[in-house]
């Protein structure tokens, strides 16, 4: 590490004073822009242009809740906006235009506004044109008297149905028509970071008021707020501590632009504070400035008598005045890395006995996105500094910018971290040795493979926070123990109430006082116990609406009790929520009604924030008041683990004394539900939510993804998606892929690879999806080890890719996959791909609401259970209109359901029918709001690999009991369907406006089990047909066949027996004499895969024999015996005639096997022999040996 030096003024600040220091921007609820003033900051060409996602369809202009961020954010030239292109969206949104007009002269001007819907004009905050209101584009015109110089316009507008429109024009003095205002005239702030954030953005309520519905706008009562600015004295506060004579140690940051690296720009500095303790103000505190030069020093501590700052790029002790100019010198402590980017500070700084501890933010690019690739290493980290020898070493990751940090009630280390990439919203984390807290970076963060560690709080974004500051732990007072923490641009301080449960911290925010003169950005506990607060904000957006832009003030605790929540913990069927007073009788009285809670979940993705996800509102089922009136308990149905609760209690909601309620809202971050909880194993994980890398990036353009959209852009070699995976134990998993494969760049089979904890599985085939709105799963069997996993979809050279991925599940293979059980709707989403939202019934029981349901997971064969029940009609509602659904397969094939009790006409739109393809054999219906049941055994259509259908779907129905359909061919989608296709195709409920319902759904994979194939080895015989046994493995029953194989060439095939066994018989020619090597190939069937095996085949050659009939020779003749050669096959080769051992004679055999051997004149004398016939054999024909008898007679005398 580096030696400490002594330094002044070391560097230059030139071009590395930087920005963002918080990563989120707000935008307050009615724009404001720079009045009419000669201090305009610095201007571009243009105007702003903010556009909100509201998601409600207003009649009029709304005002924004106080800090929302904008959806959409972007310089444009003039103000002439028709298009959804151009406002970025639709529908339902509404919009804020604000710039500055330069007027050339004074006079009268007219303006004119065209808007489709409601508009209105301001300039210089006065209303010119009100506008406002449903209807069509026409335009109205509003006159303005302009002196020259800068004016501050701004425009709101809201949009609800079909067209939208914006158009400023105008008609100056001496003008004779209206044109559009032109760029000319028109500028904004220039160099500014153009932050947004996605998801729904909210108006003010008819009966939001602050703290109800809307941030505090006053000083909490408990305390009294003292300022502590003498006159010209204007902090931006960057780090505040204390001396151990009561001084307060203030920090300033220099120069921080959101526009990025400012010209001669000014140094953090360091001052001392007396006089701020205990009674005082503005006049009686003394500051002193002890040290300058300081590269935006973001924290500050106070050891043993020394000062320490920490800098972008290191640790500074402030030693002595050397030159005694009244500034302590500089001394590097310790460098980290730093790569000159604008957003790269290092947040806070607390110590211990042996070290110090910093947060390090990563560089980002101009408009939020984390700069990829980082330009310095193992940024996104909380580090500590050893204090002896100043070496850093890293203690957890996956930060983006934690502006602040903290200590616990317990001595924990607390960090605050603000919302951006990865972060859906700013959260509260609880920071431990290794964690990782899901911010990727490229390169690789020190703990980026680690698993993700959830927040300890998270901030909704806008509600309870935006760029929140460092957390301290209140020492005294009704809230002892809890954390307190700041705002920069929400502004105000919140508060923390935290529990352990399982071990791990969770807890809830309340807002806890506003009325400050600026947005927080560090808060410090004095030694008189007061709460000490200092001020940052920048120019734009970048601060507090309508505070300044230093600050530094304290709030005393006055002795008063506010009416407030103290406390919020889970129990295991809701919350527990303690007051500091009684409740009043009244609100006693209707108090279960008197709560309204929502809850939802967030999704970290790569983008920057994130919108809400799987919203619900949550019924109060019972609530009971303690004796005392202090504490509430509820109980919540429907409550989640993994989701942050909203509770509000709206007033009038009193205490005995009849003090209303301070703040009536309450976010808590339910991580985990105490007490002993059913086995949720996870089965979904989210694309969009793993790591990628890559080309790989997010995307939602194509309907009926799950979460908050796809992995695209897997075009590219090296992109990939990396989810991390938990299982119970060790063994082979089934892992199914939902994918869309559309046809760009070509239509057909497309390839990935697949890598389980970093070794690369298998590559894995892609069946064409027809379009990409469609989506299948593509299922593998793959080895995960017991604990944590990786399992990454990767594009490697030798791949297609060219495929969109939305998510994974994981199961135990051969399992019953429960669809539904009276449970959560986790396994189904609406069509459009909506969290499911059917209503949960009596009877563990969902009534159909909003659309219809598919399976997040596609299947092929399947049996299935599903249990429904019609609901009971007036008569005069028939056909079609009486209690219609429909259970699909693959969502292709519809079985009707259909209130047909005692319909005697069996048709093919009745219930139990094959929709208009075939009715049921059987009407087996049962009365209305009765239940009924369909067991379905489902087998997929077959495709060869070009894509063509080479069987038809086939499907058994047993309905309440009786069998309706009995393997029935399906010859096509019965409509309202996906198309076929080689592809899976997901469960589907339908929605038919009619309130049916479903329950106890589940459904078992008929999968195809592993198989393997053996075969006994086998002596065989040349030229006799033979019997090779085999027998296929499975843990299911068998069928099909076996194939006996010499490489290509097929021997012999036999049907499998269900036991597995078959016997394959050869043909007697099919093998030469000699040893082989076999293969045996099995078929497979719809319950088993193909398999292969071998097996070792000795093939001997073809038995022979010898034959002769009985030999009357004379002597002294050649004379000639036949014999035949018995074999199965042809034979060739020679036979020998001997006796006692002598050669007789030799001939060569016929192919037939018969040969004609000579015995020569005078071979043997007169007389019987045995003669001895021995065959030489040949390639395919074994020797044989025998004998024949012959009879050499004597020769005749002639006389």
């Amino acid at each position: 590490m580096p030696s400490r030096t002594l330094q002044r003024c070391r560097r230059s600040l030139v071009g590395l004073l930087g920005v963002a220091l918080l990563g989120s921007i707000a935008v307050v609820g009615a724009p404001t822009a720079a009045a009419q003033a000669d201090d305009v900051p610095p201007q571009e060409p243009g105007v702003t242009l903010r556009t909100f996602d509201l998601r409600q369809s207003l009649e009029r202009i709304c005002q924004l809740k106080s800090g929302s961020t904008p959806n959409v954010d972007k310089l444009m030239p003039v103000i002439d906006f028709s298009s959804a292109g151009e406002f970025g969206f639709e529908d339902n949104f509404l919009s804020h235009v604000v710039a500055n007009i330069n007027i050339p002269d004074e006079g009268d001007y007219t303006f004119r506004l065209i808007s489709d819907d409601g508009s209105r004009l301001y300039i210089d905050d006065q209303l010119v044109i009100d506008h406002d209101g449903l209807h069509a584009a026409e335009p109205k015109d509003g006159v303005v008297t302009l002196t020259p110089g800068y004016h501050a316009l701004r425009i709101e507008y809201f949009e609800a149905h079909y067209d939208q429109q914006l158009t400023l024009a105008w008609q100056p003095p001496g003008a004779t028509e209206f044109t559009v205002v032109p760029t000319s005239v028109l500028s904004t702030d220039a160099d500014v970071v153009r932050v947004t954030a996605p998801g729904r953005k909210y108006c003010e309520g008819d009966t939001d008021t602050p703290g109800d519905g809307l941030p505090l706008d006053s000083v909490n009562p408990n305390y009294t707020l003292t300022d502590l600015r003498p006159e010209g004295f204007q902090p931006m506060v960057a780090a505040m501590d204390w001396t151990e004579d009561d001084q307060l140690v203030v920090v300033t940051s220099g120069s921080v632009s959101p526009g990025g690296p400012v010209e001669n720009p000014e140094p953090g500095e360091v001052f001392l504070l007396d006089n701020v303790t205990g009674a005082t103000g503005p006049d009686e505190v003394t500051v002193t400035k002890v040290a300058s030069g300081l590269l935006n020093p973001m924290g500050v501590a106070v050891v043993d008598g020394s000062i320490y700052v920490s800098e972008r790029d290191r640790l500074t002790e402030l030693t002595t005045d050397a030159d005694g100019d009244g500034l302590l010198e500089h001394a590097t402590v310790t460098e980290w890395p730093y790569g000159g980017n604008f957003h790269e500070f290092a947040f806070g700084l607390l110590h211990d006995e042996e070290n110090f501890y910093v947060n390090l933010s990563v560089a980002i690019n101009q408009g939020g996105a984390t700069t990829d690739p980082q330009p310095a290493e193992n940024r996104g980290t909380t580090i500590k500094v050893n204090r002896e020898t100043g070496e850093v070493s890293y203690v957890a990751g996956g930060l983006r910018t934690p502006n602040g940090m903290g200590w616990g009630p317990e001595g924990e280390l607390f960090v605050m971290d603000n919302q951006g990439g990865w972060l859906p919203s700013s959260k509260l984390l609880h920071v431990k040795q290794d964690r990782f807290f899901n911010h990727y970076t490229n390169p690789d963060g020190p703990f980026d493979d680690n698993p993700v560690t959830q927040p300890v709080l998270w901030l909704p974004q806008n509600e309870i926070g935006n760029s929140p500051s460092n957390p301290v732990t209140l020492e005294e007072g009704p809230f002892a123990g809890q954390l307190l923490f700041g705002d920069v641009t929400y502004g105000g301080l919140q508060r923390a109430s935290l529990e352990k449960v399982h071990g791990e911290y969770q807890g809830a925010v309340f807002r806890h006082s506003a009325g400050l003169e600026a947005g927080v950005n560090r808060t410090v506990i004095g030694p008189d116990g007061a709460i000490y607060v200092g001020g940052i904000g920048e120019g734009g957006n970048w601060s507090e609406p309508g505070k300044l832009k230093y600050g530094l003030q304290k709030l005393a605790p006055s002795g008063e009790n506010t009416f407030d929540m103290k406390s919020m913990s889970a129990t295991e069927d809701g919350f527990r929520i303690e007051y500091t007073q009684p409740l009043s009788a009244e609100a006693v009285e209707n108090i279960a009604q008197s709560y309204k809670v929502e809850q939802w979940r967030y999704v970290p993705t790569p983008d920057y924030g994130g919108p809400k996800v799987d919203e619900e509102t949550l019924t109060v089922a019972a609530a009971e008041v303690s004796a005392d009136g202090k504490t509430v308990t509820l109980d919540i149905d429907g409550l989640k683990r993994g989701r942050v609760v909203h509770l509000q209690s709206p007033r009038p909601f009193a205490a005995a004394n009849g003090q209303e309620l301070w703040n009536t809202e309450a976010w808590y971050t339910l991580n985990a539900i105490p007490g002993e909880q059913p086995d949720t194993t996870q089965v979904f994980y989210e694309a969009e939510e793993a790591r990628l890398e890559g080309s790989a990036r997010v995307d939602n353009d194509h309907a009926g993804h799950s979460g908050v959209g796809f992995v695209a852009g897997f075009g590219q070699p090296g992109a990939s998606t990396t989810m991390r995976v938990e299982v119970d134990k060790e063994g082979g998993y089934d892992v199914g892929l939902r994918y869309s494969n559309g046809p760009n760049p070509f239509t057909g089979d497309k390839t990935v690879s697949i890598y389980v904890n970093g070794e690369k599985a298998r590559q894995t085939t892609l069946p064409s999806t027809v379009t990409w709105k469609e989506w299948a799963t593509k299922k593998e069997r793959l080895n995960l080890r017991a604990g944590a996993n990786t399992i990454e979809y990767r594009v490697d050279s030798d791949d297609t890719g060219h495929v969109n991925l939305d998510l994974i599940s994981v199961r135990e293979p051969g399992e019953r996959i429960t669809l539904f059980d009276g449970g959560d709707q986790s396994e189904w989403l609406y069509t459009d791909g909506r969290t499911a939202g059917w209503k949960n019934v009596d009877g563990d029981a969902m009534e159909v609401a909003g659309g219809d349901l598919r399976t997040k997971e596609a299947f092929g064969d399947y049996r299935m259970h599903v249990e429904f029940k019609v609901p009971q009609l007036p008569p005069d509602v028939t056909g079609q209109d009486r209690g219609n659904s429909g259970v699909y397969m693959q969502e292709r094939y519809e079985i009707q359901i259909l209130d047909s009790f005692g319909d005697d006409t069996l048709d093919n739109n009745e219930a139990g029918s094959i929709y208009l393809q075939k009715p049921p054999d059987v009407n087996a219906a049962t009365a209305p709001e009765t239940w009924q049941s369909y067991d379905i055994e489902f087998r997929a259509a077959r495709f060869d690999d070009a894509g063509n259908k080479t069987e038809d779907a086939r499907v058994t129905v047993v309905w309440n009991g009786v069998t309706v359909h009995d393997d029935v061919a399906i010859t096509g989608p019965t409509g309202g369907s996906i198309p076929e296709g080689p592809f899976t195709g997901a469960i589907r409920l339908q929605d038919h406006g009619n309130p049916v319902q479903f329950r106890n759904i589940w459904l078992e994979p008929i999968e195809q089990a592993t198989t393997s194939v053996t075969a006994t080895p086998a002596q065989l015989t040349y030229g006799q047909e033979s019997t090779v046994d085999v027998m296929v493995e499975s843990e299911n029953p068998v069928s099909g066949s076996v194939e006996l194989l010499d490489g290509d060439r097929v021997l012999g095939t036999a049907t499998v027996a269900e036991n597995g066994a078959a016997a394959v018989t050869m043909p007697g020619t099919a093998l030469v004499p000699g040893n082989h090597e076999l293969s045996v190939r099995y078929s497979g069937d719809e319950a088993n895969l193909p398999a292969v095996g071998a097996v070792a085949v000795e093939v001997a050659k073809a038995s022979t024999g010898v034959t002769g009939d009985t030999a009357r020779i004379p002597f002294r003749h050649d004379s000639s015996i036949d014999l035949t050669i018995t074999s199965a096959v042809p034979v060739s080769g020679t036979v020998e005639l001997l006796h006692r051992g002598r050669l007789v004679a030799t001939a060569t055999v016929a192919e037939n096997g018969t040969v004609s051997v000579t015995i020569p004149d005078r071979a043997l004398k007169p007389g019987r022999y045995e003669l001895s016939v021995r065959y030489s054999g040949d390639e395919l024909n074994a020797p044989a040996e025998g004998t024949v008898e012959v009879q050499v007679g004597k020769a005749k005398v002639i006389r």
